[in-house]
């Protein structure tokens, strides 16, 4: 009788652990207002990257978003995300795939892979996206609608990101790690009605953030390597002359690392340093020199990108030690510390809906 009673005991317990297990891994419904999504890259190799929704009016952190509501990680080394009518698109390279979710309920709802180092996503049309690639020499063609590879631009290079400009594309030739014959020194121009390469243009080396201002102008930065000589320096370019309307320098041992546009088109944001540290400038499109003063310092932090708000809001990332949870902080559009907020393993894009 002792024996059948602590078989029937044992039983109940592992019972009610289980009942417990089902109700903690219970899909969550969303109905995502107006915010901030921040991609979490998570540890190389380790499937531990997440999504992170803020809702700055209600000042609430959602973590761990993804998994949440479709009980399924997000993967390998989250590295980018778009937004278009059909949907929100997470590009995650190790992985080696685009994940399709709905953008309000960030529900799953299709998956583009078979890829081979996804990067970042330029929207043409519903129909029609390319996907620059670290690995490949050119670009992807997509359908969104669909989730199908249509095509491929080649360009003789690895793509990075992309602005567009009228009817076309310019992509930046950031890498050529595993493409060691090829240029990581050049800005390319795509014609959208052809998915030809029309035309480059030389600029120093690791072009990473490129941007349009409202004068139509693009900005292109350049950390310029980690082997000497290099050359961290900043363009404004004329798109439709090919010309090179004003060139900055930055000093040695710097090393610009992302540049961000506010809305308006005026205003870049600059984060550059040296090893360790990284400060966010400011600077003007109508600027003649680069600024000297920055306008939040990173002190203790590791800042590792930065977006902008409509109202001019700052928000940067803190990657901290790369290896626990991160934070973003939020300032106003004078730098003065506003809040923070703890997200995950190395915040790093950051995105407004």
């Amino acid at each position: 009788m002792k024996k059948t009673f602590f078989n029937i005991l044992i039983l109940g317990i592992i019972l009610a652990l289980v009942s417990c297990g089902g109700e903690e891994q219970k899909q969550e419904d969303k109905n995502i207002a107006k915010g901030l999504f921040i991609l979490n890259e998570g540890t190389f190799t380790y499937a531990n990257s997440s999504l992170t929704f803020y809702d700055p009016v209600a000042d609430t952190v959602e973590n761990n978003l993804f998994y949440r509501v479709n009980l399924a990680p997000l993967g390998d080394v989250a590295n980018s995300m778009a937004i278009d009518e059909n949907g929100m698109y997470i590009v995650v390279n190790n992985s080696k795939y685009i994940y399709k979710v709905d953008e309000k309920t960030m529900k799953y709802e299709a998956k583009l892979d078979g890829l081979t180092s996804p990067r970042h996503i330029m929207l043409i049309d519903k129909n029609k996206a390319y996907l620059s690639d670290q690995e490949s020499t050119g670009l992807w063609i997509f359908n969104p609608a669909t989730m199908q590879k249509t095509g491929f631009v080649e360009t003789g290079n690895t793509t990075e990101k992309m602005v567009r400009v009228g009817n076309e594309v310019v992509v930046t030739n950031w890498s050529n790690y595993y493409q060691p014959e090829t240029s990581n020194s050049t800005i390319q121009f795509i014609d959208v009605e052809t998915d030809k390469l029309v035309d480059e243009m030389n600029v120093t080396a690791e072009p990473h953030s490129i941007v349009l201002d409202k004068n139509n102008n693009i900005w292109v930065l350049c950390s310029g390597g980690y082997m000497p000589p290099c050359e961290p320096a900043l363009f404004c370019i004329n798109p439709a002359t090919r010309q090179i309307v004003k060139r900055f320098d930055f000093a040695e041992g710097d090393y610009p690392s992302s540049m961000v546009i506010d809305k308006s088109g005026e205003n870049l944001y600059i984060l550059n340093g040296g090893f360790g540290t990284m400060d966010l400038y400011k600077m003007s499109v109508d600027a003649d020199a680069l600024p000297t003063t920055a306008l939040v310092n990173s002190q203790s932090m590791v800042f590792s990108t930065v977006a902008v708000s409509e109202d001019g809001g700052i928000y940067l990332t803190d990657v901290k030690n790369y290896v626990q949870n991160g934070d973003v902080l939020r300032y106003d559009s004078n730098g003065n510390l506003i809040s923070k907020f703890e997200v995950g393993i190395i915040p790093g894009m950051m995105m407004f809906n």
